[in-house]
């Protein structure tokens, strides 16, 4: 398709009038034909490809030489996105849409997303490095705690009060803890390592952890498919099944019900992590893996959670190219289903 043609789909306007209004937007505009080469861009795009001709016929993947965007390129979902480096500055980032146009082009919208990024590193810094400073002071405080805990010759009617600073200060470094790897999990761009981690042997022990706590769950099934072996990092594999039990035997009663089911396909390993608890509305099932996001504020502060658990397992699947699915009843119960890329499977057997 040439740009004349492009342009004159709209009689009411001149092309020079349509090219001066592209050229006025913000983002930047770059239209594509079928090969991926570019058959026209705006002033924006022009100046961050540093395109000396808007008509320039080069190819876009030159500029974006990544397997992200091959496949980013190659995809069909009008609503998919993706964030890219600048290839001359190396400190600037857009944001990258994909549209569908005619019959065989597209266009391509970029947008400076420089400065959002950086307030969000400074926001992370700031808390990171906060959390750490706060870490060593609380543990102090926390060894006092539970001296007076321990101490004898304390009056009575300050038993209890010190009893709950002791949980308190319990619950603070829980948070610090997580916030600490959850800045890890969100600083970390890299993909996760690809040694081989040996699934199943990590929800058996997470289950017998389970079934020494104070409240058990009633019943806890464990059923795999194959040896569940996948390559990953295995302290994030930990913390994604640690983080979805746990909060599965959070939420459940006396009778608690926990299985989980590992199982692949085609498209990948899935693992699926079902209990019979309280279950969510619908309408929470997107917000949950937020970071502090609460259905029931009081609720989950009494039975300990910090509120990060979710958002752990979220970034921690992400490293892993993996992808969370929430499903959920209220009264029936919840099932959490982590699903691993192709290339994740490893086809070695683990003796367990």
């Amino acid at each position: 398709m040439s740009l004349n043609s492009f342009f004159s789909r709209g009689p009411k306007y001149s092309e020079d009038q349509i090219k001066e209004a592209l050229n006025a937007l913000r983002d930047g505009i770059i239209l594509i034909d079928r090969n991926n080469k570019i058959i026209w861009s705006n002033k924006n795009a022009s100046e961050w490809l540093n395109l000396k001709d808007p008509f320039s016929q080069e190819n876009i993947r030159a500029f974006f030489p990544t397997s992200d965007f091959d496949r980013f390129l190659s995809q069909s979902d009008e609503n998919a996105s993706l964030e890219a480096i600048s290839p001359f500055t190396k400190s600037t980032f857009f944001s990258l849409q994909l549209i569908p146009f005619g019959e065989t082009e597209k266009i391509l919208v970029l947008r400076d997303i420089t400065k959002p990024i950086q307030l969000e590193k400074v926001r992370t810094d700031f808390a990171a490095n906060a959390s750490h400073e706060l870490r060593s002071p609380l543990t102090v405080i926390s060894g006092y705690i539970d001296l007076m805990v321990e101490d004898k010759s304390i009056p009575l009617n300050w038993k209890k009060p010190i009893q709950d600073l002791a949980k308190q200060s319990e619950r603070m470094k829980s948070v610090l803890s997580d916030l600490l790897v959850l800045f890890q999990l969100e600083s970390e761009s890299k993909k996760a390592d690809e040694e081989i981690v040996d699934l199943q042997g990590i929800v058996m022990a997470v289950k017998k952890d389970c079934m020494a706590a104070k409240k058990p769950p009633k019943k806890f099934e464990v059923d795999f498919k194959d040896s569940g072996a996948i390559l990953g990092d295995e302290v994030r594999i930990q913390s994604i099944v640690t983080n979805i039990i746990e909060n599965a035997l959070r939420y459940c009663d006396k009778d608690g019900e926990i299985s989980v089911i590992w199982f692949t396909d085609a498209a990948g390993g899935h693992l699926s992590i079902r209990d019979n608890g309280i279950g969510m509305e619908e309408k929470h099932l997107e917000r949950v893996t937020e970071r502090f996001y609460r259905i029931d504020k009081g609720r989950s502060r009494k039975m300990g959670g910090t509120g990060l658990g979710l958002a752990i397992v979220k970034y921690a699947l992400q490293a892993h190219e993996a992808s969370l699915e929430i499903k959920s009843e209220v009264g029936v119960g919840s099932e959490f289903i982590c699903s691993f890329p192709i290339n994740r499977i490893h086809d070695e057997v683990i003796n367990v």
